[in-house]
Protein backbone atom coordinates (compact mmCIF):
# COMPACT_ATOMS: atom_id res chain seq x y z
CA UNK A 1 0.00 0.00 0.00
CA UNK A 2 2.82 2.44 1.04
CA UNK A 3 3.74 2.10 -2.80
CA UNK A 4 0.23 3.53 -3.92
CA UNK A 5 0.44 6.28 -1.76
CA UNK A 6 3.95 7.07 -3.03
CA UNK A 7 2.50 6.91 -6.70
CA UNK A 8 -0.18 8.99 -5.60
CA UNK A 9 1.98 11.38 -3.86
CA UNK A 10 4.20 11.71 -7.15
CA UNK A 11 1.76 12.71 -9.41
CA UNK A 12 0.35 15.22 -6.98
CA UNK A 13 3.54 16.53 -6.97
CA UNK A 14 3.46 17.01 -10.78
CA UNK A 15 5.48 13.81 -12.02
CA UNK A 16 4.06 12.52 -15.10
CA UNK A 17 1.85 9.33 -14.58
CA UNK A 18 4.16 7.13 -17.13
CA UNK A 19 6.96 8.60 -15.24
CA UNK A 20 5.59 7.69 -11.53
CA UNK A 21 4.32 4.19 -13.44
CA UNK A 22 7.66 3.67 -14.86
CA UNK A 23 9.34 4.17 -10.99
CA UNK A 24 7.25 1.13 -9.94
CA UNK A 25 8.11 -0.78 -12.98
CA UNK A 26 4.75 -0.98 -14.14
CA UNK A 27 5.84 0.70 -17.78
CA UNK A 28 2.52 2.80 -18.15
CA UNK A 29 -0.20 0.87 -17.74
CA UNK A 30 -2.70 1.42 -14.45
CA UNK A 31 -3.88 -1.83 -14.58
CA UNK A 32 -0.78 -3.54 -14.39
CA UNK A 33 -0.13 -1.98 -11.10
CA UNK A 34 -3.04 -4.02 -9.81
CA UNK A 35 -1.36 -7.60 -10.95
CA UNK A 36 1.82 -6.35 -10.04
CA UNK A 37 0.53 -6.31 -6.77
CA UNK A 38 -1.71 -9.14 -6.61
CA UNK A 39 1.38 -11.99 -7.00
CA UNK A 40 3.19 -10.87 -3.87
CA UNK A 41 -0.29 -10.60 -2.07
CA UNK A 42 -1.21 -13.76 -3.53
CA UNK A 43 2.05 -15.36 -2.54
Amino acid sequence: QRAAASASGAATSGASPVFTYGELGLDDSPGDFHNYMDPPASG
